[in-house]
């Protein structure tokens, strides 16, 4: 992965009147169109739901051939002499049994579904390593838009993707890896070789049991080595794969901005439904003034609206509060509706800043509140007389 991003240059010098070849690594990178942030969790999350998850295909395809190749030589006798058997148990009897056009389909479907008996074992080991290899890869995912038809993909930037196939990472690395397989292949084979030729002179001097054994052997070896070399280079794969995937989702600062905004929500709609509320607030505010029994203001700043009902309340609840230009509109409509307005800076701040519209005065405020409804009652009952 960090060979792609740490080295801008590779050259090769040979000689200085022979060769001088240079060429740019950046030139393979996908124009980045500015996306230099890392994809959201968000982002990755929908690509997969999507479909689009990092794979590779040679990493499942090797795991299916080592796993299915490993059971053949575990259950390979026992599969060989199933089948043989059943082979030779009806071709013993083909002549006794009187094959007619009623008889024939029954008669070929026994030795299919006999057949398939003895060879179901390895089926499920391939099922089971093909589940396995896409499982190991990020999970099972199920989507129906990968699989759907879209036209457009096909004639949409054709030139693009043809130079694609000759001039890309993906194909410099495919061929890269290639050419390793390839000389991996050829290196196991000569070792595993060079190691065996005492056997390989005497085979013409064995038998035919033995020399199958041999042969059996140095191929077993060789496949084993073989798709192990192949299982390194398919997880190889699969990280560039990965790192491919990753460079793909890459984002540009806006398109985070706007993530941002499909999740959480426009900002300045957001503002706009706050200042509804406040307003929806303010006038269910002000319509619950006029059933106060007292505003207690700073006296400019804040007001604050309280109401006592001693049948039904436990303490003084609060109904309307504001400042400003509202704890100035508070102020009018207690003053229009003979509401008393008696101010406490301490007390207004106090009810202000802890309560809030609907919930009851905090015990500590008790004695000073129980003060202010005392004078208002004398008052009013002065008043009365």
């Amino acid at each position: 992965m960090e060979l792609f991003e740490k080295l801008a240059f590779f050259s090769i010098e040979c000689s200085p009147n022979i060769v001088h070849y240079r060429f740019d690594l950046q030139a393979f990178a996908a124009e980045d169109e500015g996306r230099t942030e890392e994809p959201t969790e968000y982002k990755k999350r929908k690509a997969r739901e999507e479909g689009n998850i990092p794979k590779s295909q040679e990493l499942t395809a090797i795991i299916v051939f080592l796993l299915t190749f490993w059971t053949v030589c575990l259950i390979g006798s026992f599969m060989f002499n199933s089948l043989a058997t059943i082979m030779r148990y009806y071709l013993e009897n083909l002549l006794t049994i009187k094959l007619n056009k009623n008889s024939v389909i029954p008669f070929m479907l026994d030795i299919f579904w006999l057949s398939a008996g003895s060879v179901l074992p390895l089926m499920l080991v391939g099922v089971v390593a093909a589940i396995l290899g896409n499982a190991v890869q990020g999970g099972l995912v199920f989507s129906a838009k990968k699989i759907s038809f879209n036209i457009g993909k096909i004639f949409s930037n054709m030139g693009q993707n043809f130079s694609k196939m000759f001039w890309s990472r993906e194909t410099i690395f495919n061929l890269i890896k290639s050419l390793f397989k390839v000389v991996g292949v050829f290196v196991i084979a000569f070792l595993i070789l060079n190691a065996r030729i005492a056997e390989l002179i005497n085979l013409a001097r064995m038998n035919v049991v033995d020399s199958f054994a041999l042969i059996w052997n140095i191929l077993f070896q060789f496949v084993s080595f073989t798709g192990v070399m192949l299982l390194i280079f398919a997880i190889a794969d699969y990280a560039f794969q990965r790192w491919i995937y990753l460079e793909s989702l890459r984002m540009t600062k806006q398109e985070i901005k706007e993530e941002f905004k499909e999740m959480e929500g426009d900002p300045e709609i957001k503002a706009k439904i706050r200042e509804m509320e406040r307003r929806i607030l303010s006038k269910k505010m002000i319509h619950e003034v006029p059933k106060a029994d007292v505003v207690i203001t700073n006296p400019t700043h804040i007001a604050v609206a309280l109401k006592y009902e001693p049948s039904y309340m436990n303490a003084p609840v609060l109904i309307a509060k504001g400042e400003g230009a509202f704890a100035q509109r508070i102020k009018e409509v207690a003053s229009e509706n003979g509401i008393y307005i008696i101010e406490n800076k301490p007390l207004a701040r106090e009810i202000f800043k802890r309560v809030e519209v609907g919930q009851e005065i905090p015990a500590e405020l008790f004695v000073t509140v129980a003060k202010v409804l005392s004078l208002v009652y004398q008052m009013k009952e002065s008043v009365a007389a």
